[in-house]
């Protein structure tokens, strides 16, 4: 598409944004300072020339301060022509829509049919990009390309130029949102939900716990208080006193037995002895069996004196096991006791 001559009626802004440009009469009521034409017209030319050489990049912002220093629909046109040889499908269909409104107003058909031809073309090409955001706070901010938008943009398909855009959302009082998005060189939709700025007070809830101070040594863990176990309390009798007792009891019950056995079969004998004995005379024949009466009722008695010291040393025994806290000291006294019938021990404790 070649250049659009210069002789084409100018009277409209540069792009600004996202394709929104100003329109002739707000230009017209700006005038520029003394001078401005003529430096318009050489940055006119310059971007031309570069035109022709397919020097885009450095064409286009001359002719955009071209049409800034004085708007004119043919500098409007050449602007559209060198932005979307440019690439930026976006920002050209904007220029041509704006210039297509200064033609009609011209009567400038043909310029305005040129204009209408292009952005039915583009249309077909553009990339849009809605911004959704609920429950808006105050003073909200909304930023395309650091570009600020008017509220009433939100929630509304805006076409954006292919490429890499960042959309950001400030609020006074919240942190700051940003989001990077890519648009291509075809017609799509890109939605973008803002969400719910945080307080700036307070920390995102994503950000990590701040690092312990250097040097910073953490205090030794708690260690919990544990009871000691109760002690067990001795025991109650002590081997050595268990020992008293049980070999003292033992000794002394075998002793009574065999008294009382022994003493048993010298009664038995004695009896025997005194029937056969007239007048407490006895033969010759029966001197064995007095005899071994007789030693029957030693045994006996030894056996007895074996058994009362036994059971004494069983009962010094149980004394010694008592606690000593609460047994009162006493006099220890242990008298076997023996007689005809009776076998014992007494004494005091």
């Amino acid at each position: 598409m070649k250049a659009v001559h210069r002789s084409f009626s100018r009277s409209t802004a540069a792009l600004l944004g996202l394709g929104v440009a100003l329109s002739a009469s707000l230009a017209a009521a700006q005038p520029e300072p003394a001078g401005s034409t003529a430096v318009a017209e050489v940055m006119f030319q310059q971007a031309r020339e570069l035109f022709k050489q397919q020097q885009y990049a450095e064409a286009c912002p001359r002719f955009a301060e071209s049409q800034r220093l004085e708007p004119k629909l043919g500098t409007l046109l050449n602007l559209a022509v060198c932005h979307e040889k440019l690439g930026k499908i976006a920002t050209a269909w904007a220029e041509y829509t704006s210039a297509a409104t200064v033609a009609h107003r011209e009567q400038r058909k043909d310029r305005e049919d040129f204009a209408r031809e292009q952005v039915a073309a583009l249309e077909r090409r553009i990339a849009h990009v809605s911004l959704q955001i609920t429950a808006p706070p105050a003073d909200l901010v909304v930023s395309l390309d650091d570009q600020p938008l008017d509220h009433t943009a939100l929630n509304t398909p805006l076409p954006i130029d292919p490429g890499a855009h960042r959309i950001t959302a400030t609020a006074p009082g919240k942190i700051p949102w940003s989001k990077a998005i890519e648009a291509s060189a075809e017609r799509a939709e890109i939605p973008v939900t803002i969400p719910p700025l945080e307080a700036a007070n307070a920390p995102p809830s994503s950000a990590p716990a701040p690092p312990a101070p250097t040097g910073f040594t953490p205090p030794p863990p708690r260690v919990p208080f544990v009871l000691p176990a109760p002690v067990a309390p001795p025991p109650l009798v002590r081997e050595d006193h268990r020992a008293l007792i049980y070999g003292g009891f033992g000794v002394g019950a075998a002793g009574v037995l065999v008294g009382a056995i022994t003493g048993g079969i010298t009664l038995a004998q004695a009896g025997t002895i005194r029937d056969t004995c007239g007048n407490n005379v006895c033969g010759a024949s029966q001197q064995d069996a007095i005899s071994s009466a007789t030693t029957l009722a030693n045994v006996s008695n030894v056996s007895f004196v074996i058994g009362a010291l036994g059971a004494g040393v069983g009962v010094v025994g149980l004394v010694l096991s008592q606690p000593r806290a609460s047994t009162p000291k006493t006099a220890l006294s242990v008298t076997p006791v023996l007689g005809p019938g009776i076998l014992g021990a007494s004494g005091t404790f």
